[in-house]
């Protein structure tokens, strides 16, 4: 008889294997019931037949399988793997605790038969158990141990499956940590394991996670492809559970558009139904659809249904009902909040916030505080919002600073920030400084910023492809060869990125003495919503938030669009309007006293491509009463004062000789500097590759307008030296390149502001003379003259232009920008 059922067993285990499920379950249905067969051969077709009938939906027909298996008591193995899938099962159903002691049962039987591989798989499941019970240091702790065990086991198909679920669990814990770029080395590897051996189910596992790692940094689109290949997978390997997770993923990503999208919410209804449909009562499942079914009826203008809902949640034990009560505690302060009833919102958000542990659930947490601050903003009730929306966007930053791939930093942020929004707009209203400048210096140049502090260089790899550029230049490949590039250059920024943020002590004491910063910015959802954080000597940051009248902004689109000979026009008015606009009056009034300070001006994405001397206080220019340099982001000026300067020698210049003002401009710079090598156009980019040991670089060319690694001096007609070619460079401290539009730098949140000057300071420059706007060729050559000769002198980069720009203006009552502040100091001019 036992031979007659094994065999059985073995071609119902071949039809398993091929997922025809129901088969496999008719073949063992007739064994499963009887007595006569020894527990050796009666223990593996009840195993088999119970794996079936939970597969198949009927969970309390296979645990008391599971535990007639159990009650035989022998042989070890087949009771170890009995407690194993029982476990299992169990967590399934959402008994967490239940399944932790059939699990640990079965690790201790195992252990006894020193069934290792039994072990590691046991210890697997407790991971996946203790990450669903919010249990997350236990579960690393556990995949540590799980990691020494599979040292012990043998190699086999079993030993990589469990190498697999190894990866998948980490990739888990390293998602609940934040730490996305871990999460999807391992599932990638994960994946690999699984298709080798040819686990469906392991991949959809892999795909499904894969999901929930690229929602979390705001990829919507690949999120949808990986649940919806999951959902698939699932399906066709009869796995309902699996599928109810995805489908229900699936319409949680549509929620995210409703109501804007009349599509939307029929999509993510149906997706919801048809998780609770193929979920089968399972807690979790369950718990979670009707949670989102609620916001979809509450989203949809049901407010009565959703409190229906809400009312009838049935909430999980233990640390999953804490987030179930969260969320739906925020829900509840939503329909309070559409009802008008702000008051039950803001105590609702409140208990929202009293269940979670932030360490734990920082997504969660995130969401709530949010929402609070939100709503107390309403309120005027500044100095709680402020507390909350701080603290939202501090856990929102703590992730995306350690990604490593620009793109997903710049996904995350785009799909976070409303919090950096919101935290910057309390932080204002309740005139906190120090949290301003923590939000206003958050994904702004923070890697190139690390890179420079770091005097990294670039790698053989990079160098490589900017050669193979110059080689494309003029084909249809060179568009792609440059994305390329930029993704290769910020993927190198970012290794040298750090978990610390920018430190207002360090800012402060890079500063020159009795030196001011002034950081400015707009936000990139409304662009007339200007922040203001100037940044005196005695380090204490004074924040405001002030709309720019609308002849200012139209204004300033004209510049950001490049309009042709804007510069060129009198414009003291719009100057006028700009500065009191951009300006703090605090600074205004010391500025007008005459101090004439050092004045450092991040100027974000308001002020890249604006000649920045020009801006008038009143009826005074910029130039006149302040000591000025400007940087992109303050945080790149921090990095830049953190080196020492260079005491190098000597200065490598070529000049075009087609550029109007060049003949007039060469014999001063050879009088200024007598040791002055002109070098022919051919070899500039050799003397670039190792100019590290001169004094200045000049490089008096056209421009173009180009923008990013693109952007380029143009050495003839025919022959652009690009910002990606002197990124490979090794430049001095002093780099001059007064062409149009050379300095223009645009910097938008989360993207590093690569041109340029950037490039420059990146090769090693500590200071760059550049052009802002279209510039006047023969009254530059004129001020170039003068400027080489003062710095000839000894005087500051910042102090040598400014003299020369202020003798001009001496001569002349009013005149247009590009006549003489169309060069600005990039960097750090004070030394």
């Amino acid at each position: 008889m036992d031979d007659e059922a094994l065999a059985i067993w073995r071609t119902a285990a071949a039809h398993v294997d091929r997922h025809e499920l129901a088969t496999a379950e008719r073949l063992l249905t007739p064994y499963a019931s009887r007595d006569d067969l020894s527990p050796a051969v009666g223990g593996r077709i009840l195993l088999e037949w119970a794996w079936l009938r939970a597969a198949g939906g009927r969970p309390d027909e296979a645990a008391a399988a599971y535990q007639r298996v159990i009650a035989l008591g022998e042989p070890a193995d087949l009771v170890s793997e009995a407690l194993l899938e029982a476990g299992i099962l169990a967590r399934n159903r959402g008994r967490l605790a239940e399944a932790d002691r059939f699990l640990t049962a079965a690790a201790t039987v195992a252990t006894t038969q020193r069934d290792w591989l039994r072990v590691g798989q046991t210890l697997a499941q407790r991971v996946v158990v203790a990450h669903l019970g919010y249990r997350f240091l236990d579960g690393r702790e556990l995949l540590t141990e799980l990691a020494g065990v599979l040292n012990r086991c043998p190699p086999s198909d079993r030993t990589d499956q469990l190498r697999a679920d190894l990866c998948h669990q980490g990739a888990v814990s390293a998602r609940i940590s934040r730490d996305f770029d871990r999460a999807r080395e391992l599932l990638a590897e994960a994946r690999e394991r699984y298709s080798a051996l040819g686990r469906r189910i392991g991949v959809a596992n892999a795909d499904r996670e894969l999901g929930a790692v690229l929602d979390q940094i705001g990829d919507e689109e690949g999120a949808r492809r990986a649940y919806g290949g999951a959902f698939v997978a699932y399906l066709r390997a009869g796995r309902a559970l699996g599928a109810a997770h995805a489908a229900r993923r699936l319409g949680q990503l549509r929620l995210l558009a409703v109501p804007e999208d009349p599509a939307a919410a029929p999509y993510a209804r149906r997706r919801f139904h048809q998780a609770l449909r193929l979920g089968d009562g399972e807690p979790g499942n369950r718990m979670l659809c009707e949670l989102f079914l609620a916001r979809l009826d509450r989203l949809t203008g049901d407010l009565g249904a959703a409190e229906t809902r809400l009312a009838g949640l049935p909430y999980g034990t233990g640390p999953q009902a804490a987030r179930d009560l969260s969320q739906a505690a925020v829900e509840w302060a939503m329909i309070a909040r559409d009802r008008g009833d702000r008051a039950t919102a803001v105590e609702m958000l409140g208990q929202a916030l009293r269940p979670l542990d932030e360490d734990a659930d920082p997504s969660a947490a995130s969401i709530a505080h949010y929402q609070l601050a939100y709503q107390l903003i309403l309120d005027e009730r500044v100095d709680e919002a402020r507390d909350h929306a701080v603290a939202a966007f501090q856990l929102a930053e703590r992730a995306g600073r350690r990604l490593s791939s620009p793109a997903d930093r710049e996904t995350f942020y785009r799909d976070q920030r409303q919090a950096y929004i919101l935290a910057m707009h309390c932080a204002a209203r309740a005139g906190d400084g120090m949290s301003a400048f923590a939000v206003a210096t958050a994904a702004r140049a923070e890697a190139m910023s690390a890179f420079v502090r770091g005097g990294t260089r670039f790698s053989t790899e990079l160098r490589d492809l900017v050669d193979t550029i110059a080689l494309a230049r003029g084909t249809a490949r060179l568009p792609e060869l440059y994305r390329r590039l930029e993704r290769l250059t910020t993927v190198e920024l970012r290794r040298a990125v750090t978990p610390e943020p920018a430190n207002l002590a360090d800012t402060v004491a890079a500063l020159p003495p009795g030196g001011h910063a002034l950081l400015l910015d707009v936000l990139e959802d409304e662009n007339t919503i200007c922040n203001r954080i100037w940044l005196p000597p005695d380090g204490t940051p004074q924040v405001d938030e002030v709309e720019l009248p609308d002849p200012v902004r139209r204004w300033l689109d004209r510049y950001h669009a490049g309009e042709p000979g804007l510069a060129a026009v009198p414009q003291d008015d719009e100057l006028a309007a700009l500065g009191a606009a951009i300006i703090p009056p605090g600074l205004a009034e010391l500025l007008a006293s005459g101090a004439e300070p050092p004045l450092v001006v991040s100027t974000g994405g308001l002020l890249g491509p604006v000649p920045v001397a020009a801006i008038r206080i009143g009826s005074r220019y910029l130039a006149e009463l302040a000591r000025i340099a400007i940087v992109p982001a303050i945080t790149l000026w921090t990095s830049i004062r953190s080196r020492p300067p260079r005491s190098g020698s000597g200065v490598i210049a070529y000049l075009d000789p087609a550029l109007p003002g060049t003949q007039r401009e060469k014999p001063l710079l050879v009088q200024a500097f007598p040791e002055a090598v002109l070098v022919p156009r051919e070899r500039v980019r050799t003397a670039l590759a190792d100019a590290g040991d001169q004094a200045l670089v000049v490089l008096s060319v056209h421009g173009t307008e180009a923008r990013g690694l693109g952007q380029a001096l143009m050495l003839a007609e025919d022959d652009p030296l690009t910002a990606a070619e002197l990124l490979t460079g090794r430049l001095p401290d002093g780099v001059l390149m007064p062409a149009c539009w050379a300095g223009r730098i645009d910097l938008r949140t989360a993207v590093e502001p690569l041109g340029l000057p950037t490039a420059a300071l990146l090769a090693g420059a500590r200071w760059v003379l550049a052009g802002t706007i279209d510039i006047a060729g023969t009254t530059t050559a004129s001020l170039l003259g003068a400027f080489y000769q003062r710095l000839a002198a000894g005087e500051p980069p910042v102090d040598a232009l400014r003299e020369v720009q202020l003798g001009y203006l001496s001569r002349r009552k009013t005149m247009p920008p590009h006549t003489w502040a169309g060069l600005s100091i990039v960097g750090d001019g004070f030394r």
